[in-house]
């Protein structure tokens, strides 16, 4: 009787018969949490990739919206949030947002996006994790880039033919210079120089130092010498011509207005513009190039002094805008003339161009203009690139052209 009982307990001990449940079911828990932790990892990181995604570019929308002196803090905060929630909704997502708040610092010129999001757990529930907080956070700080740029502006008679062309043009400009020289300031230095052109060009105050003290009435011509083209400072053989030097000319009373931060100054100054005779496009080139060439510093002198080609730190652009072809060289229109004209234009702006200075062109079509095919050519040629090229129809697209440019000048000197 013992010994049966003996050999029942060793059978029972041996018997493994049913252990693999218990086993198993330790094990499927344990891979079970494994592949739940790792959905949810996958949903927390897909999550926290989207926020931060959206983050990124509501902070970069705002941050340039910022620069524009127009947008008040609520517009700032409000494009913040729209970029946001459009980046956002592109895909479906996980996280629940309970909170998005932008800060503003308009003297570092920086956005702070903080968010507060939940995401809910899945399997790793059973563990006690309903959910997981997943804070997001993205900061865009732009150093900006100083900006010269000069507007060659038509002031000729077809200009007010009708009047509203030239009042059209006044509030174009207008628009530029409330971006680029917003009311509330730019950490960065931005300038604006004034070249209006007709027949002439009225240089002002800089006519004597352009034309060996010469011009008695402001007025300049082309340049002399074998490089018209060219921006070299003035000196013996390649000073400007005056009055006295040409057929017959005169010029504006519209003067040259050197690199300037005054807004106000340069406001007046061109809602301040009359018309005038005849158009001589490559003088306007021409003034447009010296306003930012440092060849020129020792003419405007003080604040207005151009900075170095190719600085790394400076951003140069020129405007030429007109309504109609060009039709007077010398001061006198012949025959021949828009063709010697429409050339040196194309030799200043592919000069322009060598030395990185971006040149924009506006062909204005309105009423009494006389933009054709060849005048729309030859702005195409001079500005290069078809996207500074503009024909603005009607004083809408006119105004449009000008915000545009300020608006990609504004756009090129951020860099995150």
């Amino acid at each position: 009787m013992l010994t049966s009982s003996i050999a029942a307990l060793n059978a029972f001990r041996r018997d493994t018969r049913g252990s693999i449940i218990p086993t198993f079911a330790i094990m499927f828990f344990f891979l079970a949490m494994t592949m739940g932790a790792a959905v949810d990892a996958a949903r927390l990181y897909h999550s926290q990739s989207r926020l931060g995604s959206a983050a990124d570019s509501a902070a970069i929308a705002a941050a340039k919206a910022l620069l524009d002196g127009r947008n008040s803090d609520a517009d700032v905060e409000r494009i913040a949030t729209e970029y946001f929630y459009a980046n956002l909704k592109e895909s479906e997502g996980y996280a629940k947002i309970h909170s998005f708040v932008p800060k503003l610092d308009r003297t570092k010129n920086s956005v702070e996006i903080d968010i507060q999001a939940d995401v809910p757990m899945t399997i790793t529930r059973i563990a006690g994790f309903d959910t997981v907080s997943l804070p997001v956070s993205s900061v865009a700080i732009f150093d900006q880039k100083d900006i010269e740029i000069s507007l060659a502006l038509d002031v000729t008679g077809s200009m007010c033919s009708p009047c509203s062309k030239i009042d059209d043009l006044k509030t174009a400009v207008g628009d530029l210079l409330d971006i680029m020289l917003p009311d509330a300031g730019t950490p960065n230095k931005v300038r604006v120089g004034l070249a209006p052109y007709a027949a002439g060009v009225n240089a002002g105050s800089f006519a004597r130092a352009a034309t060996d003290n010469r011009s008695g009435d402001g007025c300049t011509f082309e340049r002399q010498g074998s490089q018209p083209e060219g921006d070299q400072a003035p000196s013996v053989g390649n000073y400007l011509k005056v009055t006295a030097d040409v057929d017959s000319g005169s010029c504006a009373s519209a003067k040259v207005v050197a690199l300037s931060a005054d807004k106000d100054l340069l406001r007046r100054t061109v809602n301040g513009y009359n018309t005038h005779t005849t158009t001589a496009g490559h003088l306007g080139a021409q003034w447009a190039s010296y306003l930012v060439s440092p060849n020129w510093g020792g003419v405007f002198g003080g604040e207005s002094v151009p900075a170095a080609y190719n600085d790394g730190k400076t951003i140069k652009a020129a405007v030429l805008m007109t309504d109609g072809e060009n039709n007077t060289f010398n001061g006198q229109r012949h025959a021949g003339d828009r063709a010697r004209s429409d050339n040196l234009v194309r030799e200043i702006c592919s000069e322009m161009r060598t030395k990185n200075v971006m040149v924009f062109t506006v062909g204005f079509t309105g009423p009494g203009g006389a933009l054709d095919n060849t005048a729309q050519t030859l702005l195409k040629d001079c500005a290069a690139d078809p996207s500074h090229f503009f024909l603005a129809k009607n004083r809408d697209e006119l105004r449009q052209a000008f915000a545009s440019i300020a608006n990609q000048l504004n756009n090129l000197r951020l860099s995150k």
